[in-house]
């Protein structure tokens, strides 16, 4: 059996170059994954990185979400990330592939020794942090310690996956990250929020008016002016 292409670390633009226009070839398949997740080889000039690719055609039908969606919504998190200027998610793009139109994303060599469930428990790890204020931004209904993979090389950084189901209209955030629920956004966080709010205005409203619904691009700005407001993390639902 051939060996699988290694990941890449790569500056997120050159990453998008690559993810966009290389040559995707499939190289297994993720078998513990809900919907189909292929192990991919994207190779462009003489550079090849691994990267997950998730065909539409692969998306198992949800009750709660349109279906045909969550490579969409899986788009709209990295491009909302990107407004905050600390993206956590790996570089994203939707495009064509071997089974047809898809979301395309950087695969994350994560650190297996760094005890991730430690730093959630501390809730002092401001990455952890950032990922919980997007996830409240994005309404993520599916944040598990899995979704959450460390680098620590050259320093300290997490990077969040699996974003499929959110952006739902109604508040439905499910997360492992509650340490930091009712606690006041520090001043890095009400900024980036006030950016993301001028930003809707703008090409990130434009942007996200063609991968969500109406109601469900309302609703995150909704979302937005509610955190800015409170100046606080949400509390948990009481149901």
């Amino acid at each position: 059996m051939p060996e699988l292409t290694p990941p890449l670390a790569l500056p997120v633009d050159d990453a998008l170059a690559l993810l966009t226009v290389g040559e995707l070839t499939v190289e297994g398949q993720v078998t513990t994954a809900s919907n189909a997740t292929m192990y991919c080889r994207v190779e462009l000039d003489g550079l090849a990185a691994a990267c997950v690719y998730k065909p539409v055609a692969g998306e198992r039908p949800l009750w709660d979400y349109p279906d045909g969606t969550l490579a969409d919504r899986e788009y709209a998190t990295f491009l909302v990330g990107a407004v905050f200027g600390w993206n956590p998610v790996p570089p994203t793009v939707l495009r064509d592939g071997p089974f047809g139109r898809g979301m395309v994303q950087l695969w994350i060599d994560d650190d297996s020794g760094f005890d991730v469930i430690s730093a959630i428990n501390s809730g002092e790890t401001v990455e952890l942090q950032q990922i919980a204020l997007l996830d409240a931004v994005v309404n993520n209904s599916d944040r598990k310690v899995s979704h959450l993979l460390p680098v620590t090389d050259p320093g300290l950084r997490i990077y969040a996956i699996d974003h499929g189901v959110s952006f739902g209209v109604s508040d439905r955030l499910r997360t492992v990250l509650w340490q930091w629920a009712g606690a006041r956004i520090p001043e890095y966080g009400l900024a980036m929020l006030h950016r993301l709010d001028e930003r809707f205005d703008a090409d990130l409203g434009e942007h996200l008016a063609g991968l969500l619904t109406g109601r469900e691009v309302r609703a995150a700005r909704h979302r937005v002016t509610r955190l800015l407001r409170s100046g606080t993390f949400p509390m948990p639902p009481t149901d």
